[in-house]
This record gives structure tokens, sequence and C-alpha cells, in this order.
């Protein structure tokens, strides 16, 4: 996008922006392509960015190429509003042609002011002029006014706008019958002006690569390049429990020192930000409390929004909890019989059956409800425990009230865990996708899933939608590495960087170079982008995705490489050879009479047999199918899915 497009995006939040500046570049490459999704991207971004008077010309120039001639007048004129100005006055008049009123379409161009117009514009004006002319029946006239144009152009024009006239003029030669003179004006026009042909690997092997879309993105430069903030999730993600995630503390630290904003978010209302910080850095992370959002500061801006300043809150919960309520200009009770605004409820290891009956007691007298998180369990060494979620039900059942929930997976947590720290384009980063991925997709924050957590391969590649993070990468370095952008082709399969190709069946078994996984497997990090991206894409055409358990690897780790298992030859008992076999195998071996035996990559051999069937034996087979099942014959095209079917099945009885 040019830079004066940018600054009108600049009134839009981070991350809204940054899907509106998406939405209007795809709008611009694809608006001669392919107008009508061209006008699909221009109207997504127009519905989050309505106001912003280049979203509004998008919305005009997609609606005018993709044929929409009323819509296009009507956002025409917006952008004039807008912009107080006579934008677009081509536009508008060349859509008043589409809808078969020629004659308003000149009284536009007449009353418009060129003083002060690009030359382009002005040109543009005249062609549709002209049209607008012909369609009168005076063509004439419009031969007349391209004549001037031409004869007003100054020296050094761009040779297209002159070609561009004379085109139009060779058009109202034409329909006067004067070929003749249409020829020489055709002869005399500049050349056409073609692109350098640049001779790319790439373009070859991308040819059959559509622009199917995909929730996984990718980047051409790291991501603490792309972001200016990053909103991290802490265990799973910066440690388990006491202990560091392997590349967690260098990969951050190296990330802000590219000058990315780190902020850290938890769940646990249990513990204040100073003792947070203090644990990181033993870690290694170099962090301050003011990079630390716990859901306890996350509920009291939640109660500030019901809440008058200074109210009575019942806190079950520990700390951390309390102290954040009373920093929030809360008066902190333990009773019920305080009479309590509100209750508020966050996980501490001491809650037990008495804080949580003084919850009921003052719900059940009126009180407000609110819990820190929702989270169901508590990673631990030992596994999961109990989290506060689970609390929460056991005073819903004794009371029937649902409270008014922070923390992860609602949006405030993101928005304000930004703010704390001034990223304006942040990613949220996770390891548990009913949270920390379901939370960033709610906010509008792309997201990174890291493999170090609770969820894993398998979790991510069969993810629902809500859930499904934008970056995958095995831990933190993916904050300062590139990630390549998912490619979809043209045969449904789908690759990523380094990816081996991968494609989901129609059972819905997941395949990487044709090899069905179907057990444990361990696959490169670049094929398991590839595998999520093919799975999501056909789980949304409502396939069942069947995935084994997946471990990933480092993409230059040969042991991701799935190769096609070998079948291994049985071998007879060396009891079935008798001494004269040995004998003459031996002497075989003396005189060099045995043979060389190829040796096949796997997969090979399987080749060698295709490549020996002739194209006779294909035809002779698909007419012997064809004479068995007159239906098939009748309805299957050559080609087809049904012949595609049919082949496989008979290519692995065969085999």
């Amino acid at each position: 996008m040019d830079a004066e497009a940018l600054r009108a995006l600049n009134t839009l939040s981070g991350p809204n922006r940054d899907i509106v500046a998406r939405h209007l570049v795809a709008a611009g490459q694809l608006l001669d392509l392919d107008p009508e999704r061209a006008y699909q991207h221009a109207q997504a971004a127009s519905n989050r960015a309505g106001r912003v008077d280049v979203v509004r010309e998008a919305a005009a120039l997609t609606a005018y190429a993709s044929g929409r001639y009323e819509e296009a007048l009507r956002e025409v004129r917006a952008v004039r509003r807008m912009r107080g100005d006579d934008s677009l006055r081509a536009v508008e008049a060349d859509s008043e042609r589409g809808l078969g009123r020629p004659e308003k379409a000149v009284e536009i161009i007449d009353g418009t002011d060129t003083k002060g117009m690009d030359l382009a514009d002005q040109v543009e004006l005249v062609l549709v002029s002209s049209g607008a002319r012909a369609d009168l029946g005076q063509n004439e006239v419009g031969l007349v006014l391209v004549d001037d144009a031409l004869a007003a152009l100054p020296q050094d024009v761009d040779p297209e706008l002159v070609r561009r006239l004379m085109s139009v003029k060779a058009d109202r030669l034409r329909e006067l019958g004067r070929d003749e003179e249409a020829d020489e004006v055709e002869a005399s026009m500049p050349p056409e002006i073609e692109d350098p042909e640049i001779l790319d690997v790439e373009l070859f092997a991308d040819a059959d690569v559509d622009r199917k879309p995909t929730p996984l993105r990718g980047t051409e430069e790291p991501l603490d390049r792309v972001f200016d903030g990053v909103l991290m999730d802490l265990d799973g993600v910066a440690y388990h429990g006491t202990d560091p995630v392997d590349h967690a503390a260098d990969s951050v630290v190296a990330a802000r020192e590219a000058g990315m904003k780190t902020a850290f978010m938890t769940n646990n209302a249990s513990r204040s930000p100073i003792s947070v910080a203090e644990q990181l850095n033993e870690l290694g992370f170099q962090v301050e409390p003011g990079m630390i959002m716990t859901s306890a500061m996350d509920v009291i801006a939640y109660m500030d929004e019901n809440l008058p300043s200074g109210s009575t809150v019942l806190v079950v919960g520990g700390e951390g909890l309390r102290s954040a309520v009373a920093q929030g200009g809360y008066t902190v009770v333990d009773s019920a019989e305080d009479s309590p605004a509100a209750v508020v409820q966050g996980f501490d290891a001491s809650v037990g059956w008495a804080q949580l009956s003084e919850a009921v007691y003052a719900l059940n007298g009126g009180a407000m409800f609110f819990a820190t998180n929702l989270d169901a369990t508590l990673p631990t060494e030992r596994g999961f425990a109990l989290g506060n979620g689970s609390l929460v039900k056991a005073v819903e059942n004794a009371t029937g009230r649902r409270p008014i929930a922070a923390g992860k997976p609602e949006a405030g947590i993101y928005l304000r865990s930004a703010a704390l720290v001034g990223a304006e384009n942040p990613i949220a980063v996770g390891d548990r996708l009913e949270t920390d991925i379901a939370g960033a997709v709610g906010a509008g924050v792309p997201s990174m899933h890291v493999l170090t957590g609770v969820h894993q391969a398998r979790d991510v590649i069969t993810a629902r939608r809500g859930q499904r993070p934008a970056f995958l990468a095995r831990d933190l370095r993916g904050l300062v590495e590139d990630h390549p952008r998912p490619k979809h082709h043209q045969d449904n399969t789908w690759t990523c960087g380094y990816s081996q190709v991968a494609k989901v069946l129609r059972s819905g078994t997941l395949s990487l170079d044709d090899v069905e996984l179907k057990e444990a497997t361990t696959v490169t990090l670049d094929s398991y982008r590839a595998l999520a991206a093919a799975a999501w894409d056909a789980a949304d055409e409502g396939v069942n995705i069947a995935c084994p358990e997946i471990t990933v690897v480092d993409n230059d780790d040969p042991s991701g490489v799935v190769h096609e298992p070998v079948a291994q030859p049985e071998q007879e008992s060396s009891e079935a050879f008798t001494e004269e076999d040995l004998e003459l195998g031996a002497e075989a071996a003396e005189l060099g009479e045995t043979e060389d035996v190829p040796t096949f990559l796997p997969g090979e051999e399987e080749l060698e047999s295709l490549l020996a069937t002739t194209e006779e034996e294909v035809e002779a087979a698909v007419d012997a199918a064809g004479e068995d099942d007159p239906v098939t014959d009748a309805n299957a095209q050559p080609g087809s899915e049904a012949d595609v079917d049919t082949a496989e099945a008979e290519d692995g009885e065969a085999r």
C-alpha cells in the first residue's frame, strides 16, 4: 500500500488496521484478475472500516469493476462527501453509462472542474465522455473529443495514455464507416509495453498454486519484525511450573531487542505481578512487573464497569486477588454478613468449603458475581488439578447464578495486555486452544500456537473453527523466525515451505507424499503446517479428519521425512536349504555368476510397475469397467472422481 493509504488507516486499532490493510491489498491485486473476489475483499474491509475514505474508494472501484453500477455510484458519492473533492468522476460517469444513462454521464463530465486534476484522470474523463457521446449517437462529437485530447497532450506523456486515446479514436472512426483511417490510426499507435519475462524457478514450482484462503498465515520476515508486541501465556509457554521451557527466555529477549514489546498474561489470580516477574527473571526473561497482566487485574476492569467505586467486595481467593481488589479502590470483606455488593472468585489452593459457602450466602443475598477465569483445570508438575472454573461451577450449582468472567478466553485481557505495554499491532502466543487461541481469535489478535504445553500437533490439526491459530511453531523460537505461507494446489494438495505434499483423502485420513498417516508419525515443522492447512480446509468441507499422534521436529531433522514403508520379503528358514543348494551358491559366487540387483528407493518399485503399464492396458481396464457398470459408464466422465476412485481401487488390489 502507498504511504497515503497507510496514513488513512492509522485511525484504526492495530489488529483491525492490519486486517483492513490486507483486504485492501488483496482487492487491488485481484481487481483486474478476478473482480468478484476483489469486491469481496473490499466489502470485508468496508465492514470493518467504513468511515475511512480509502476503504470506501476500494469499495467503489471493485463494485464498478464487477458491474455493480448502482452500488459504485453510492460509494463514489460517499468518498466525495468524505474528501470534499471530485474524486472518481470518471468511475461515476461510466457507471451511469453502465446503467443506460449516457446523458447523465455527459452531464457529470461537463460539470467537472479539471483544473489541477491529474493528467491520467483527465484522460479517463475524455474516454468516458467519448463513449457516452457514441451511446447517444453523437459519434462525430466523440471523435472530436479524442482528437482534441491527443492534440493537447504534452510531448513527454506516458505512451500508454496516447495508446488508449488512439484506440478509442479508431473505434469512433469505424463507427462512422471510416475504416481506412481507423487502420492508419491503429498502425501508428505506440507499441504495447509488455512486462519483461522473468524466469524464476519458484514460478514453475507454483504454477498450479491458487489463492484458496486458509487461517494459517505466512510472513516473509520474522514475526518480531511484523508485529510490535507479543502477548504471552505463561505456564506451558514460558515455563512448566518451576522449570523453564527450552528456548523460551532467549527467544523473548531476542524479540524484545528487535523492538517487540512483551506482555505476559496469566489466568492465575493468586499471584501478584511482582511475584510473577520474579519467577520469570529467575528464568532469564528480563521483565518488569509492569509487563504482567493477571486475571485478577483484568476482573477489576469488569467490576469498574458494574460497581460504584469503594463498594464492598467479598473476595474468594488468595492474596494476589485481594491485593488487586483493594488497589482497585474496593473494600475487601470476608463475610456475607458484611452485605457485600459483589463476590469475586479466583483460584487459590487455600479456597475451601467455608469461603465457597460465604460466596453462596452473599449471592443469594443479591450480590453481583465475578470470576477471574473459568479454566476447569490447572496444570501442575503432577498433571492437571482442579482449576478456578471447577470451583466456580460449585457456586453456580448452589445459587443458579453465572458470573461475569474475566481472563482468557475473554477478549478484554488481550486488549488490556496490549495497552499495558503500548503494543498497537500485537500477536498472542499460547499452548491451549480453548483459552489462549480462542481468546485471541475473539479479540481479533493474530495468534501463534506452540507445542510446549497442553495441546499438541494432533489437537491443532483437528482444531475447530474459532480455535485455529494464525501461525504454528514448535516453541518460542517462532517469534524470531519467518513463517512460510501455506499454498493450495489445483490437485487439492497443500505445501508449506520445505514440506512434503499434504493431502486429506476421501476417508478423512491424512497423507504426506501419498503416504497415509495411520499410526503415530514424526513430521517436520513445515509438513505439520501443511497438514494443518489441509485438514482445516477439508474439515470446513464437512470431512471428518482422522489424525494419528504427530511428533514435530525441526525442518532439518531427517527423522521428520515420511517415507512409504518398505515391505520386507519373507525369508525361508535356513533349514529349507540343502547342502547341495549351499554348494551351488558358493560355486556361483566364486565364478562371479550372480547378477547385479538394482537397489530401489522406497516406492520406486511401484513407479517401475506403473511405467510398465501400457496405455492400451489402461483403456482396456476402463472399457471393462464401463461394460460391468452401465450406470457409471453413462454418468462418469473421463478424468472424473469416479474414474480416479476406480483406478485407485484397482491399483490397490493389484498391489
